[in-house]
C-alpha cells in the first residue's frame, strides 16, 4: 500500500509520522516527570503531616499517661484515708500537696492543661482551674465515661478512673481524673508549623468541623466539602479542584482524638515550571507545523501538481489518447518539459493515425475473408441435403430447403454490412430449424431470448454453424427424440447466447480438444464453421468474447456465445 503512493505523499506521511513520534515521546516523558514530581510532593506532604501528627500525639500521650498514673500517687491515697474525716486540717494539707504536684506537672509539660480530681466517695473535687469553683454533683457521673478523648466547648477532655474497671460505673470509683486542654494549644502548634513553611496543616472532624491556624480560612472552607464527601480511611490522600486550581489533600487520623490531621498543597503552582515548559514546547511544535504546511503547500504547487499533470498525461498517452496536451503557466523547468511532451504526443498521434488506418484496412480484409469461408461450407451442406431429399422423393423438404437457401443468400447479399441484429439472426436460425425438423421429425427446438437484446448486433451467420453442429453431430446419430434450446443472458454489458442440445454429448477430453482447436490456426483437419465464429467474435469484441464449450444438463453439449457491448467505445 505504501509503495503505491507518490513521492510527495510519502515525504508528507514520513514527516507526519516523525512529528507524531516526537509528540508522543515528549508527552510520555512529560507525564512521567509530572507523575514522579507529584509522587514526591505527595510523599513530602505526608511526611510533614506525619511529623506534625507525631508531635500532637506525643503531647496527648503524656497527658493520658499522667492521668493514668496520678491515681497511684501516695498523696492521693493519703487524701482518701477515712480517719481524716475528723481531721479537716490534715485533709486540706494533703489536698494542697496534691494541687502543688499537679501544678508542677503543668509547669513541666509543653501544654498547660486543666487537671481535675473527683472523689465520689468523699464528694470532693480538686482542680488546677483557679478561676472556677467546681462542686461535686452526683448526677455528673451517672453515665459511663468515654474511654477516649472527647471534644466539647472548644476543648478536649479525657477521663480515667481508679480502679479502671469503674469506667462503666464512675459513681463507684475511688477517683475520677479529668484532664482537658483548650483548642488554642493546637492552634498555636498549627501557627508554628505554618511559620516554618512546612505546609498548612489543620484538623478536621466530620461532626465538629475544622481546627486551623489563625490565618485566613478561605481555602480551608473550600476544602471542607471535599473532605466531607470523601470516604476517609486511617490515612491517605486525594486530589480535588477548587477555583480551577488542583490541590492534593493528605490526611492521617489521630488515634487519640479521633480527628484527622489534614494538609494540602497546590499542585499546579508547584508544577508551573514544567507546565510552562510543556506549553512552550507545544507552541513551538504548532509554529513548526504551520511553517511545514506552508513549505509543503509551496512544494505541492511548484512540484507535485506539475508532476501529477505529467503522470496523468503519460497515463492517457499509454491508454491510446494521443490528443492529450499539457499546459503550465509558471516559467520554470516544467514549462520546457511540458513543451517537449506536447511535441512528442503530437508526433506519436500522427504516426498512430497512419498506422491505424492501415490496420483498419487490414482488419476489413481479414473479416471479409473469414466470413467468405463460411458461405461455401453452408452451401455445400444445403446442396447435399437437397440431393438426399430429392432421392427420397421428399418434395416438401426440397422446396423448404430451396426456399431457405434463397432466403439465406438474400440475407447475405442484401447489405454491405458485416453485422446483423440478433433478431435477424434468430429469424434465419428459426427457418433453418424448421427445415431440419421437417427432415428429422423427432427433433424439437425452443427459442427464448429477451426482447431488450434483440436489437443488439452480432456478426452475420454467428448462430447457424453452432445449430448445424448440434444437429449433425448431436441429434442425428441418436434414434430417440432430440431437443435444442436457444436462450440468452445479459450481465454488465456482457451478452451470452446459450445453445444446448440433448444429443450424444462428449467426454471431458473431447471438450478440451474442441477448446484447444478454437485457439489454434485453421488447418484442413478441423472444421472451419465454429472456428470462424470464434475468431470473428474475438477480433471484433476483444478479449473474453467468443465460444466456450461445456456439458449440458440435457445430456449433450452446451455452447456459450459471448460478446461485449463495446459498440460505443
Amino acid at each position: 500500500m505504501f509503495t503505491r503512493l507518490n513521492v510527495f505523499t510519502k515525504i508528507t506521511l514520513l514527516f507526519v509520522m516523525l512529528l507524531i513520534l516526537v509528540l508522543f515521546l515528549y508527552t510520555y516523558s512529560n507525564r512521567e516527570s509530572v507523575r514522579v514530581i507529584e509522587h514526591e510532593i505527595q510523599n513530602n506532604t505526608m511526611n510533614h503531616l506525619s511529623t506534625f501528627a507525631d508531635s500532637v500525639e506525643s503531647n496527648i500521650y503524656q497527658l493520658s499517661l499522667y492521668g493514668m498514673s496520678i491515681g497511684q500517687d501516695s498523696s492521693i491515697q493519703e487524701y482518701q484515708r477515712p480517719d481524716y474525716k475528723d481531721i479537716p486540717y490534715e485533709r486540706v494539707k494533703v489536698g494542697s500537696a496534691i494541687l502543688e504536684k499537679m501544678n508542677l506537672y503543668n509547669a513541666a509539660s509543653k501544654w498547660h492543661s486543666t487537671i481535675t480530681l473527683y472523689f465520689p466517695r468523699m464528694q470532693k473535687v480538686i482542680s488546677t482551674d483557679y478561676y472556677a469553683y467546681i462542686p461535686y454533683r452526683d448526677d455528673e457521673f451517672k453515665e459511663p465515661l468515654s474511654q477516649s478523648w472527647t471534644y466539647a466547648d472548644n476543648q478536649f477532655i479525657w477521663y480515667t478512673t481508679d480502679p479502671t474497671t469503674a469506667m462503666a460505673r464512675p459513681g463507684k470509683a475511688r477517683l475520677i481524673t479529668k484532664i482537658s486542654f483548650p483548642v488554642h494549644h493546637l492552634t498555636a502548634l498549627l501557627n508554628q508549623n505554618k511559620l516554618s513553611n512546612k505546609g498548612d496543616p489543620f484538623m478536621f472532624h466530620p461532626d465538629y468541623g475544622l481546627i486551623s491556624n489563625s490565618s485566613g480560612k478561605e481555602t480551608l472552607n473550600a476544602i471542607l466539602p471535599s473532605l466531607k464527601e470523601a470516604k476517609l480511611q486511617a490515612s491517605g490522600g486525594f486530589s480535588t479542584t477548587l477555583n480551577k486550581t488542583e490541590y492534593y489533600v493528605s490526611y492521617i487520623q489521630s488515634k487519640s482524638l479521633g480527628w484527622y490531621y489534614v494538609d494540602y498543597v497546590p499542585m499546579q503552582q508547584i508544577l508551573k515550571p514544567i507546565t510552562s515548559s510543556r506549553n512552550l514546547f507545544y507552541a513551538s511544535i504548532a509554529v513548526l507545523i504551520v511553517m511545514s504546511v506552508v513549505v509543503l503547500y509551496t512544494l505541492y504547487r511548484s512540484v507535485q501538481l506539475p508532476l501529477l499533470q505529467l503522470v496523468k498525461g503519460t497515463n492517457r498517452l499509454s491508454t491510446g489518447d494521443f490528443s492529450v496536451r499539457l499546459h503550465h503557466s509558471a516559467r520554470n523547468e516544467f514549462s520546457l518539459l511540458f513543451a517537449r511532451f506536447n511535441i512528442m504526443a503530437q508526433r506519436i498521434q500522427e504516426l498512430i493515425e497512419n498506422v491505424y488506418e492501415e490496420k483498419l484496412r487490414s482488419r476489413e480484409a481479414t473479416l471479409k475473408q473469414l466470413q467468405s469461408q463460411i458461405n461455401p461450407h453452408f452451401l455445400y451442406n444445403c446442396l447435399f441435403y437437397i440431393k438426399n431429399m430429392a432421392r427420397m422423393k421428399n418434395e416438401k423438404a426440397v422446396v423448404a430447403m430451396a426456399l431457405n437457401l434463397g432466403e439465406y443468400y438474400r440475407y447475405i447479399t442484401r447489405s454491405e454490412k458485416d453485422q446483423a441484429t440478433l433478431r435477424e439472426e434468430l429469424t434465419m436460425v428459426k427457418n433453418y430449424l424448421e427445415i431440419q425438423s421437417l427432415r428429422l421429425e423427432r427433433m424439437h427446438f425452443t427459442i427464448d431470448v429477451p426482447h431488450d437484446i434483440l436489437d443488439k448486433t452480432v456478426p452475420r451467420l454467428t448462430l447457424q454453424p453452432i445449430i448445424e453442429n448440434a444437429i449433425i453431430h448431436g441429434l442425428e446419430p441418436k434414434s430417440v427424440d432430440g431437443e435444442i434450446k436457444i436462450y440468452a443472458d445479459c450481465e454488465d454489458d456482457v451478452y451470452t447466447i446459450i445453445v444446448e442440445d440433448s444429443g450424444l454429448g462428449m467426454s471431458e477430453k473431447q471438450l478440451d480438444h474442441l477448446r484447444d482447436n478454437l485457439l489454434k490456426p485453421l488447418d484442413e483437419n478441423m472444421g472451419c464453421g465454429t472456428w470462424n465464429v470464434h475468431q470473428r467474435l474475438s477480433f471484433l469484441y476483444g478479449e473474453g468474447s467468443g465460444l466456450s464449450y461445456d456439458h449440458s444438463s440435457m445430456g449433450g453439449i452446451k455452447v456459450n456465445i459471448t460478446w461485449h457491448d463495446n459498440t460505443d467505445k
